[in-house]
């Protein structure tokens, strides 16, 4: 009799009907995640999200009982009505299950755009890729000078008399492409100029050498191509994110974006934050099932911005890599383990040069895939990129730059010191942890104001659908808005002693805990709808509403921001008041209303017109580097004189992080631009 575990049976997922045979004993979860059919789930599978929420449809369904985690999060009346969390349901029989909007993935809204005009930032740079072209001409081999084909190369690159250029030097997997150009294209059919002398027949492509002795620059001659009206040479930068990947296609002739492509990191089925992917891949020795899966999204992006361009994969010729670090050592096939322990060491800090073909891209074989140096375990070099195209070290003005993210990378200095360090933000602001927190996808609540009489909301939902939850930028506007109409105290209680409020049908207790009801499909349909959204089905989410503990989720985040950059200020003898300029970068930074956000303290005080929201600056710092081979250098020099603090373990930070957690901040005064308006709000 076989084993139990052996055993498969049926899986069948509502509404979209789909059958999978499953093993017995997998979790839900533990399937979804094999197939890569992406649903909500923050914590990596270890139950502590609550996220990953499905209905069981069977009356007596094979499965096992709920144990305390889901009895915790979802509460006795949801388990009797059927609801599990997918991570912790295993499957001991044939089984029917539902599942809603709002745990299915949605179609995220992955910001692509920058903007760095307000910066006065001179972006005119010269167009000087990694990558060289030459026309060569052929010497024609005859039999009074029977040479070989490779001779035939390397006489027309002695011809060019270039400097630094090795004539020896090429990539020996071109020789089938060296073939069919001197055997099979007959050089009787060679193009003639009118004073009937052989012009330039012959394309070389030639690839500077990542690594240099005694300081001497060579070159390889990585590919060669009969000269025709479509010779394309094109580079592709990435920017791999903890939540979603970025590709720009750019032609290195002109130096012009010809086509993005952006879609989801697949790890999100692994852990919505880096750790949770670290520990997956310890657990189960899984390393090489994460880089596979960065390697496959990293080919969608060339598979579709080449057909978007209307090129060929191998017309790329040059890619650069950008990423925290745990993403970089986890693309490159590095040890992860040792980055979330104390020190938080990475394997490498330096630039990285390795062959598209050893990573199994589908691109040139012998294009260079290339990353600039890493910082440290939590600084990685998505953050050298957006000091290169902030140009932070070119300014006079002291200035904070701030990535917002799962793991917020900050850097302050100018022109003559760069400092830097992270803060452990968790996934908060992505929406993890919190009840009805989601990311910037259809159905999310992205903007938010409330009548500070009525305590009425109005509510922008991105894609103009019902609402299924609340993102990050949402969240920030809400607190923001519950401040300036005293629901809160600077404290994040709900301000009980306010007469408006506690006779107020939005302020209702909820899991236990008084909250803000938000969203009720019963008080807020027929406003929504008159607004131009359809209500399609009767699955629509009843009510969305904001707790005590989601409240307390969204502190801890914009403590560790705001605490951060005290510590960095600081550590260097400075006061908020040497800021001249902040700079927000990433997804979050951009959607936010940077003015909300200064009202709740994400960062020291400033006034508004010297907050800049730069958009993706770290995609745009990987495109300056495939467009100009210098900022390589710039790159290297950076990240050889920076310096690195590590924040939680300074003596300075828990006092700190402890008065961060208040809105703004516990110290008021450190806030004068905003004193005036948090008057008439209590601090408890």
């Amino acid at each position: 009799m076989s084993n139990l575990k052996e055993k498969r049976f049926i899986l069948i997922i509502e509404p979209m009907s789909r059958r999978i045979s499953v093993n017995s004993h997998s979790t839900v979860y533990e399937t979804f995640t094999a197939l890569n059919f992406p649903i909500n789930a923050f914590c990596g599978g270890r139950g502590s999200c609550g996220k990953c929420i499905i209905k069981i449809v069977d009356e007596n369904p094979n499965i096992n009982p709920p144990n305390s985690i889901e009895f915790n999060i979802l509460g006795d009346k949801r388990i009797k009505q059927g609801y599990r969390l997918a991570c912790q349901v295993r499957i001991l029989g044939d089984l029917r299950i539902d599942i809603s909007e709002s745990v299915l993935h949605q179609e995220s809204k992955i910001l692509t755009d920058y903007d760095l005009s307000f910066l006065h930032i001179d972006q005119n740079y010269e167009i000087k890729p990694n990558i060289i072209q030459y026309k060569l001409k052929l010497i024609e081999p005859n039999l009074e000078n029977p040479k070989n084909d490779f001779w035939c190369i390397i006489e027309s690159i002695r011809k060019l008399n270039l400097d630094n250029l090795e004539p020896n030097s090429f990539n020996y997997n071109i020789d089938d492409k060296l073939y069919y150009i001197i055997k099979k294209i007959p050089f009787f059919v060679h193009r003639y100029n009118k004073d009937g002398h052989y012009i330039d027949n012959v394309l070389g492509y030639f690839q500077k050498n990542p690594v240099n002795y005694d300081n001497k620059i060579s070159w390889t001659l990585m590919d060669i191509d009969e000269i025709k009206d479509d010779n394309n040479c094109f580079g592709l930068a990435i920017d791999i994110g903890t939540t979603t990947i970025v590709g720009y296609l750019i032609d290195l002739k002109s130096g012009n974006i010809s086509a993005i492509s952006a879609l989801l990191n697949p790890q999100v089925v692994y852990g919505e934050d880096i750790i949770s992917r670290i520990t997956y891949i310890k657990k189960n020795n899984a390393l090489k099932e994460l880089q596979d899966s960065l390697i496959k999204a990293v080919n969608y992006i060339i598979d579709d911005s080449t057909k978007k361009a209307k090129i060929n994969p191998e017309d790329i010729k040059d890619l650069v890599i950008v990423g925290n670090t745990a993403e970089h050592h986890i693309f490159y096939g590095l040890p992860t383990q040792y980055l979330a322990v104390t020190p938080f060491s990475p394997v490498i800090k330096n630039s990285i040069s390795i062959s598209a073909e050893n990573l199994n891209l589908i691109c040139h074989p012998n294009a260079l895939v290339y990353s600039p140096p890493i910082i440290a375990g939590f600084v990685g070099s998505d953050t050298i990129g957006c000091i290169i195209s902030s140009q932070i070290y070119k300014y006079e003005k002291y200035t904070l730059l701030i990535d917002i993210g799962t793991n917020g990378e900050l850097v302050l200095g100018n022109k003559y010191n760069l400092t830097t360090g992270s803060c452990a933000a968790g996934s908060a602001l992505e929406g993890a942890h919190i009840k009805f927190g989601m990311r910037a996808a259809e159905g999310s609540i992205e903007a938010i104001s409330i009548d500070p009489l009525s305590l009425e909301p109005s509510i922008k939902i991105i894609g103009n659908v019902p609402p299924i939850g609340i993102c990050g930028s949402g969240f920030i506007d809400l607190i923001a808005e519950m401040l300036k109409s005293k629901i809160l105290t600077r404290s994040g209680k709900i301000n009980k002693k306010n007469f408006i409020i506690s006779n107020n049908k939005r302020i209702a207790l909820r899991d236990g805990e008084l909250s803000y009801i938000l969203y009720k499909k019963e008080w807020d349909q027929e406003k929504l709808k008159s607004s131009g959204i359809e209500f399609k089905n009767d699955k629509s989410i009843e009510e969305i509403y904001i707790t005590q503990n989601d409240i307390r989720q969204i502190q801890l985040a914009k403590g560790a921001f705001l605490s951060g950059a005290y510590v960095l200020l600081q550590s260097e003898n400075k006061k908020y008041t040497d800021l001249e300029n902040i700079i927000l970068a990433g997804a979050f930074g951009t959607y936010i209303n940077k003015n909300n956000a200064a009202f709740i303290g994400l960062f020291p005080n400033i006034e508004s017109n010297k907050i800049y929201q730069i958009g993706n600056a770290a995609g745009l710092g990987a495109q300056m580097f495939i467009k100009n081979v210098g900022f390589r250098n710039i790159a290297n020099d950076i990240a050889n004189k920076i310096k690195y603090y590590e924040i939680a373990s300074n003596k300075l930070f828990q006092k700190e992080y402890a008065y961060s957690l208040y809105f703004p901040h516990y110290d008021i005064e450190r806030f004068p631009s905003l004193i005036e308006n948090y008057k008439e709000i209590p601090l408890k």
